[in-house]
């Protein structure tokens, strides 16, 4: 069986470091007959990331990635909160990008994606303050930050534990892919779902993850 290869591009460490997480969770599934090859890939070099999620970075370190792998799938993962907000007229530039792959969004940062591993009280927490209001105008605020260090024991900015990626977390997050945000206000097209994109790739290369 063909590897599939999937080069991200990403908004900051903390993506990157996810994805380091994710990756070393498949190379220790068991391996089938047909796995003479790994059958999914995550990866992402420090040099392609962005340091921020506005489009102009995103799109410099996508044309260098895309350079250096003409041949290979480059993704691009980053936070929503800058295009709801429209800072530095992110929503504006997206809208009418030319060259580039729709990108793949945490909604709204980085932090709710990880609250979706979560279950029970700790992810009813996320969803309480969520519906305060926070989901309808996503400014960082230090009540979220502490509620994400809270219920993610080990977090800290660009840093998860290194055992953080599991089987259980990854059906939590495909339970949980639903009570993602879903607040548009410039009602963007074309916008991808990070959590939606992984659970589907998992789901065609690994189905034994969710069973």
């Amino acid at each position: 069986m063909a590897t599939t290869r999937h080069i991200f591009v990403c908004e900051g460490s903390s993506e990157r470091t996810y994805l380091l997480r994710l990756q070393s969770f498949l190379e220790k599934l068991p391996a089938t007959n047909d796995d003479a090859c790994p059958r999914l890939m995550f990866l992402s070099a420090e040099r392609h990331i962005a340091g921020s999620g506005y489009f102009g970075n995103l799109k410099a370190k996508y044309a260098m990635a895309h350079r250096e792998n003409r041949n290979s799938s480059i993704q691009i993962w980053t936070d929503f909160d800058l295009y709801h907000r429209n800072d530095g007229k992110s929503s504006e530039l997206y809208a009418n990008k030319q060259g580039l792959p729709d990108f793949l969004f945490s909604f709204h940062n980085f932090e709710d994606f990880i609250a979706l591993h979560t279950s029970g009280d700790e992810f009813r927490e996320w969803l309480s303050l969520g519906n305060e209001g926070y989901f309808e105008n996503p400014a960082p605020s230090p009540e979220h930050s502490e509620l994400i260090k809270k219920i993610v024991k080990g977090y800290r900015k660009g840093s998860l534990p290194a055992d953080f990626v599991t089987k259980e977390r990854l059906m939590n997050l495909k339970a949980n892919l639903s009570s993602q945000p879903k607040s548009n206000p410039h009602r963007l097209q074309n916008i991808g779902k990070f959590a939606d994109f992984l659970v589907g790739q998992l789901e065609r290369h690994h189905p034994e993850v969710f069973r």
